[in-house]
């Protein structure tokens, strides 16, 4: 996390890095992004970058986690119509809140996929250590819920299950995307509920015919 010193720092200034790291770090991977550049966008010296963070590594974590509070802000803003909502419908809808943020956050979207590809294991481990896990315990929080009220079997893996939803979230922007450039749900908002609708079939309903599987 950045030391005391940047936190003292105006907050046009705090905005500035903050700003000019996020648009490095969604452009290139870890190993890649240059603090050189980081420093020349956001007109401070490279001397000055080492009184306000640690390295590198400290900036890139505190810049994820600022992205997964704000995706984690921005889906609880769906949590007063989960009362009323099976956990069918609930996903539905995280599903396509994850549209909405890649359209209404296209930077912090671009860092995610970016993250999603990172082959730097410490910078990795540090981040899912630091904050990724936020963002897990929302779903495990819907998923013990579901089964309270019977809806899922009790011996159904919350941590597995959970990560199965966020991947497959990811693989629907990813699709729209590839196919569309673009993230338009209202466009294509027939299209994504079917493809929506099929894949939690899949997961709610599975894909073996009993009479048949391990025959």
């Amino acid at each position: 996390m950045p030391k005391s010193t940047f936190f003292n720092l105006p907050e046009e200034k705090r905005d500035a890095i903050i700003s000019s790291a996020l648009e490095e770090f969604s452009s290139a991977n870890y190993n890649l992004a240059s603090i050189n550049q980081i420093c020349k966008r956001a007109n401070i010296a490279k001397g000055s970058f080492y009184q306000y963070f640690r390295d590198k590594l400290d900036l890139y974590v505190y810049i994820m986690t600022i992205a997964i509070n704000t995706k984690i802000e921005f889906f609880n803003t769906a949590l007063e119509r989960f009362q009323t909502l099976s956990l069918f419908e609930q996903i539905r809808l995280l599903f396509k809140k994850g549209l909405e943020f890649t359209k209404t956050y296209p930077m912090y979207a671009a860092l995610g996929e970016q993250f999603s590809k990172e082959n730097d294991n410490i910078a990795k481990s540090a981040v899912l250590k630091e904050g990724e896990k936020k963002s897990s315990l929302f779903f495990v929080h819907m998923i013990d819920k579901a089964k309270s009220k019977g809806e899922i079997q009790d011996n159904v893996d919350t941590l597995a299950l959970s990560m199965l939803l966020q991947s497959l979230n990811q693989t629907v922007i990813d699709y729209m995307m590839d196919k569309y450039n673009e993230i338009n749900y209202e466009q294509y908002e027939e299209e994504v509920n079917q493809l929506v609708n099929s894949l939690l079939n899949i997961i709610f309903k599975g894909i073996s015919n009993k009479d048949n599987f391990y025959r």
